[in-house]
């Protein structure tokens, strides 16, 4: 087997499992992984105002622009024209997303907190697996792992990678948050409507997942990328 075959494989299983996670996160009901925790604020408020039609995956193509938007403005002249592949990466894991909608049909629905917490545990698990994986070939990055190491490079190796994951994360969080209480809350901090996007399994995402590739790497990636060069 080639070794362009082989990253092919880590790249894009890693993605698909990232979409994967997303998915089972959104199952659980317990808050959807901080990826997606902006996309889905988006998504409810385009059905709140009678957009319809507007998935999970295509709100995550137009915030995903806006990331790669973020990193130009960061990175400035140190910024790779390579890197707006981007663009097209994020519309594959769109798919992806909107592909893996079957986990509602493959996965019985929750039946109490316990079974939530076991998805969300399960979700954190494989999409830090996800990015790990994806990130092993060392091709074109999502744009919130490029906006990660992008924050890294600009501060010149003294934000590792992971940490700047767990910190654009949460800043993704943060964001769904406050667009959840202004648009679908009306105002209040706790409905049904914001927490569908932002609860307790999204702050555990946003600080776990990036600690989880930390873990992830320094266990298999020496493995995997000789498996890769053999």
């Amino acid at each position: 087997m080639g070794k362009i075959i082989k990253k092919a494989i880590c790249y894009f299983g890693g993605m698909f499992l990232i979409a994967f996670g997303i998915r089972i996160s959104a199952l659980s009901a317990t808050g959807i992984s901080p990826v997606s925790s902006i996309p889905r604020a988006c998504e409810k408020i385009f059905a709140k105002f009678g957009i319809e039609g507007i998935s999970l995956g295509m709100s995550t193509s137009m915030i995903y622009v806006i990331l790669i938007i973020l990193q130009i403005i960061i990175l400035r002249k140190k910024y790779k024209p390579i890197q707006l592949l981007q663009f097209g990466i994020t519309f594959i894991l769109s798919y992806f997303i909107d592909v893996c909608l079957f986990v509602n049909n493959l996965l019985p629905k929750p039946s109490n907190y316990f079974i939530q917490l076991i998805y969300l545990v399960l979700s954190v698990v494989i999409i830090a697996v996800g990015v790990s994986f994806y990130l092993m070939p060392k091709w074109i990055p999502l744009p919130a792992e490029g906006l990660s190491a992008a924050v890294s490079e600009a501060s010149e190796g003294k934000i590792a990678f992971h940490n700047a994951k767990s910190t654009v994360d949460t800043s993704m969080v943060v964001v769904a948050a406050i667009l959840s209480f202004a648009l679908l809350g009306g105002g209040k901090a706790f409905t049904d409507a914001n927490l569908v996007v932002v609860r307790e399994g999204t702050i555990v995402a946003a600080i776990f997942v990036g600690k989880g590739v930390g873990i992830i790497n320094k266990a298999i990636k020496e493995k995997v990328v000789a498996w890769i060069e053999k």
